[in-house]
Parts: C-alpha cells; structure tokens; sequence
C-alpha cells in the first residue's frame, strides 16, 4: 500500500510506504531518511539528525492512515509520553509501527514506535482528530 491517501505533500510527506495494514487494529510503514531531508543542513551542520518533532510526525501520519478506510484526512491532537532512545541519521530507515488503542468519535488514540533496523528510536502515544 502506498500513502496516496495522506493529505500531506512534499516536503512535509514523510510517510513513504506501508508494508502491513489491518484496518482499524494497527499499521507498520516506513520513512527512508534522504541526505536532502528538509531541516538536515541545520540540524545540525557538522552532524546531520533527523529532527526528533519529524519522527513524531512520521508516526502521526503512518498512525492517521491506520483508519483510512473509514476516514480520508486526519490531524495530529495530542502527544503524550514521547521519548526518544537515539538519533537517526541520513541513510537510515524509519519503520513505524502503531497499534489503534481507541477510537472515540472522530477520534483515535495509536501507541507507536519508530525502529531503525531492530532498535527503539522513538515512541509516544498519539491522538489523531479526523477531520472528514
């Protein structure tokens, strides 16, 4: 599946592909980190890391498409018990995977996490408000 279906262009597009999707349960999809990435030549110069609010976004928007058969465009609502383990850097892939905990209304609450290869780089609790 791809993510045809986010409301979100380039460059704010950071959902690449998804690779496993049971409607309404939960998703896994994936961002491969460019070296052109938006934000990268000043975060930072020497250094370059995928800023931490991206990885959020990345799982907000992997997290928004769990749904999309009911639902065409989502926002990001609430983020609550983000951490970060390490930084990811130009070259990596991303793969996210988020669990639907609950939906209420036009609403969904998805716990995700970021893996690059087999190791935890990020993880928050998400709600995402549907906007359809």
């Amino acid at each position: 599946m791809i993510t045809d279906n986010l409301p979100h262009k380039a460059p704010f597009k950071f959902a690449d592909k998804i690779i496993e999707h049971s409607p309404g349960e939960m998703i896994v999809g994936l961002k491969f980190v460019s070296h052109n990435e938006p934000g990268l030549q000043g975060h930072f110069p020497d250094e370059p890391i995928f800023p931490g609010v991206l990885i959020i976004e990345t799982m907000a928007q992997i997290s928004g498409l769990c749904c999309n058969n009911t639902h065409t465009g989502g926002m990001l609502s609430s983020i609550e018990r983000a951490k970060f383990s390490r930084p990811v850097r130009p070259g990596e892939i991303i793969k996210v995977t988020a669990k639907l905990e609950t939906e209420f209304g036009a609403m969904a609450r998805f716990k995700a996490q970021a893996h690059v290869e087999d190791e935890l780089v990020a993880k928050a609790e998400l709600t995402i408000v549907y906007t359809d």
